[in-house]
């Protein structure tokens, strides 16, 4: 019996080695192969203990392991702090102790460390699917605590998973109900974000990086309105401005935010008036951004940012207060009629923007400074090159290479591009003729959903645009791109170049197939599933109060109470009602059943089996009191005692005779 106690079944190992690849397969897009294949190098060793191959390492191995893998993880992170070091040292112990598993202590340890592990991959991932596999691996990582418990004795190897999904099932009341009414305080310690690269735009711009990302049909970000959608040519999504060039990339001064004040939520200082002239009526939007390890937002010019960590800078780029590793939610409020700096520009800012490298370009400038001289007026002057633009230029995905004099190349030879050359070029051209000018790098349209009425902003939808300054009118867009191919703002470059030539090299997307009334059916749900997730789970903590109000007039700590009581109580009402269910009478052996009306025809004749009396010691006590009917009692015994305990089979039907044959 003390072995039963401590030792770990094989039914229970089973569940553990399915727990153990439930855990660490999701987290092989996220940490080296190595540290995968350590769990894996522990499974296998333990399957060679199984079958005998060999035995469990001895304590140097095992130091030698663990040290062979603290030094793993700082070679292969050149650190041992952040979330992947520390996620790959947890790992990493996941798998060594699955070589010292002895007893079911061990395999209890093993266990607990595997619902950390799994909880990793949320860390990393925070989608439906993601949330829906977490769920799977938890149910086994807790069939596997149930088989440990299970004995060889107890029949099933599916008994754990039945008692897990149980377990989870009663769970899952009690969870809703928590997730609806706990306040979402911030954490007592802080987790390094993942530095994990994400597709989207950078903090750069160097000609052909927008391309790059025209082809991709990722998500973006998702808009909901307050009201009606304003026209798609003027869904400019705002993200980061580009002042500084070098002849070959375009990047923000001072790196982006720092450059100018930020003015964060709740704060208003001194310089936002006067930078921002609120003209007309703001509207309002809400943003589900997608993980793009950035602490840039967008937005639509003439913002403020209305959400807690999130900011304006003064070069109107949006802002959060850390870097977006998760899926963010945040609310905007835009004024359209808003002119942005228009009473004047510091000398300082003038230059900045003003500034090119020296010889890089010799024709642009030269034809810069001959068009100015002709076109003195600043409006004049942009409407004639965007004239220049649109009957000389052709709008590509696969533009030529250029050479080191990459904006010469563009205006005089090749003249056919992407939004990133004509901006670039545009800008640089402002400049020479001494108009101040800027890149500024984001989104340019969207698609609504025909059903829930929401704003996609893909990948795809990436743009670049300019933005010159003119006296009294402030910053105004400028977008040279409209110019050559005026149905890429007016449609979108889906429209404009359809679905399967923009996304050529993506092999597995929906996106390509919109042709195909039932799979773009099939896109569209998928992409209001995942926007439901985005906004309703992940983005509760900004609904919550709105929602318990609706729920429930309101939300203070006695009704918080009561409906956590209330909750939980009906959550639990299911396992009540199955608890005090009757089971019905309890089946009982034929064998047992016979043998049992055996003894009460004795019993009504002076003989009672007493309680814990053999068989054959009862049949001895029969005999000497019903002597002549020794030849049935000793039948009715040696066929009860070979049929229940030699294990061998036997027909009831033989006892139900025998039985009745005896007459005391």
């Amino acid at each position: 019996m003390g072995l039963i106690l401590w030792q770990v079944s094989r039914i229970g190992m089973l569940w553990l080695f399915l727990a153990v690849l439930a855990t660490v397969l999701p987290l092989l897009m996220h940490l080296p192969v190595w540290v995968i294949a350590i769990p894996f190098f522990g499974l296998l060793w333990r399957v060679g203990i199984y079958r005998g191959l060999w035995g469990s390492p001895g304590k140097i191995v095992r130091l030698l392991l663990v040290f062979a893998a603290v030094a793993a993880v700082g070679f292969s992170f050149s650190r041992l702090y952040g979330l992947e070091p520390m996620a790959a040292m947890l790992v990493s112990a996941y798998g060594l102790k699955l070589l010292e598993i002895r007893q079911r202590r061990d395999a209890l340890v093993v266990i607990y460390l595997g619902y950390f592990v799994a909880a990793i991959y949320a860390l990393f991932d925070q989608s439906l699917v993601a949330g829906a596999y977490l769920l799977l691996a938890f149910c086994l990582v807790t069939a596997s605590l149930a088989g440990i418990h299970q004995t060889e004795m107890v029949k099933g190897s599916g008994r754990p998973l039945v008692k897990a999904l149980v377990i989870t099932a009663q769970a899952i009341p009690l969870m809703v109900i928590f997730f609806l009414v706990m306040p979402r305080l911030g954490p007592f310690w802080s987790v390094p974000s993942p530095t994990t690269a994400v597709t989207g735009v950078k903090d750069h711009l160097s000609i052909g990086d927008i391309v790059q990302l025209g082809t991709s049909s990722k998500t973006a970000f998702r808009v909901t309105f307050e009201g009606e959608i304003p026209p798609r040519e003027a869904l400019y999504w705002r993200g980061l401005t580009f002042s500084a060039f070098d002849g070959k990339t375009w990047k923000p001064v001072s790196w982006g935010f720092k450059d100018g004040i930020v003015r964060w939520y709740g704060e208003n200082p001194a310089w936002w008036r006067q930078d921002l002239q609120f003209n007309g009526t703001p509207f309002t939007y809400e943003v589900i951004l997608e993980p793009q390890n950035g602490q840039w937002l967008f937005s639509l010019l003439g913002s403020q940012t209305v959400s807690p960590d999130t900011g304006m800078t003064r070069m109107q780029t949006p802002l959060s207060m850390y870097p977006v590793t998760r899926k963010l939610q945040y609310r905007v409020q835009t004024w359209p009629s808003a002119k942005f700096q228009a009473e004047d520009l510091t000398v300082s800012r003038k230059q900045i923007e003003l500034a090119l490298p020296d010889t890089v370009n010799p024709r642009t400038r030269t034809m810069a400074e001959q068009w100015v001289r002709e076109t003195p007026d600043a409006e004049q002057l942009i409407a004639r090159v965007l004239e220049f633009y649109g009957q000389n230029f052709a709008y590509t995905l696969q533009p030529p290479a250029l050479g080191e004099q990459a904006i010469d190349d563009f205006l005089f030879v090749s003249r056919q591009g992407f939004c990133e050359h004509f901006a670039s070029s545009f800008v640089f051209f402002m400049r020479a003729a001494g108009i101040p000018s800027r890149i500024v790098v984001g989104y340019q349209g969207g698609e609504i959903h025909p059903e829930e009425g929401y704003l996609t902003v893909r990948q795809y939808d990436a743009h670049a645009w300019a933005e010159v300054w003119i006296a009294d009118r402030g910053w105004i867009r400028v977008d040279p791109t409209a110019a050559v191919a005026p149905d890429r703002i007016a449609m979108g470059i889906i429209s404009l170049l359809t679905a399967p030539v923009v996304l050529a090299e993506s092999t597995v997307t929906l996106d390509k197939y919109r042709d195909i009334p039932w799979l773009n059916q099939l896109r569209l749900y998928l992409d209001s599933v995942d926007y439901a997730w985005g906004r309703w789970v992940l983005g509760y903590q900004t609904l919550q109060s709105d929602f318990l109000r609706g729920l429930m007039g309101g939300m203070d700590f006695k009704r918080a109470i009561l409906f956590v009581l209330a909750g939980s109580l009906l959550g639990l009402l299911p396992a009540m009602v199955f608890s005090l269910w009757p089971r019905g009478r309890r089946t009982i052996n034929l064998l047992d059943r016979y043998y049992l009306a055996f003894c009460r025809k004795t019993a009504r004749h002076g003989c009672v089996r007493a309680t814990g009396e053999t068989p054959r010691h009862f049949a001895d006590r029969c005999v000497q009191l019903f002597p002549a009917q020794r030849h049935n009692i000793e039948a009715i015994t040696a066929y009860y005692e070979q049929a229940r305990y030699s294990g061998s089979k036997a027909d009831p039907a033989v006892l139900k005779r025998l039985v009745r044959s005896f007459k005391p």
